[in-house]
């Protein structure tokens, strides 16, 4: 497989937990629908990522220097990954620490590289 078309598959499948924990709480769905306004911002992100021209050289959309959302929406995902992210460890473990690990490499790569 592809490793760009992975870490896309990898970030979309992170982002729909995200969003469906976030519909579930505060929307009161059933947890197996969105609602149409996380249905729509879901849409958005699947765009997004899967026409993003840095895949390649970011390790995960939060930590990327360039913005492709529009100011609201990367708001609104902001605030559904503080409610989601702390939750997303109960529902899928192994996918929160994948993510935490690869947010503390980037940081510590960061940081390496500004040390030069």
């Amino acid at each position: 497989m592809d490793k760009f078309k992975h870490k896309r598959e990898q970030e979309l499948k992170t982002v729909t937990d995200m969003i469906s924990i976030y519909c579930r709480d505060v929307h009161k769905t059933d947890g197996g629908t969105l609602c149409p306004e996380c249905e729509e911002l879901l849409d958005y992100v699947e765009k997004r990522v899967n026409n993003c021209p840095r895949i390649g050289e970011q390790t995960l959309c939060s930590e990327c220097s360039t913005h492709c959302f529009a100011p609201n929406r990367r708001q609104k995902m902001q605030q559904i990954m503080r409610y989601s992210g702390p939750k997303l460890m109960l529902r899928s473990p192994v996918m929160a620490l994948r993510h935490k690990l690869i947010q503390w490499f980037n940081t510590i790569q960061n940081k390496a590289c500004n040390i030069f």
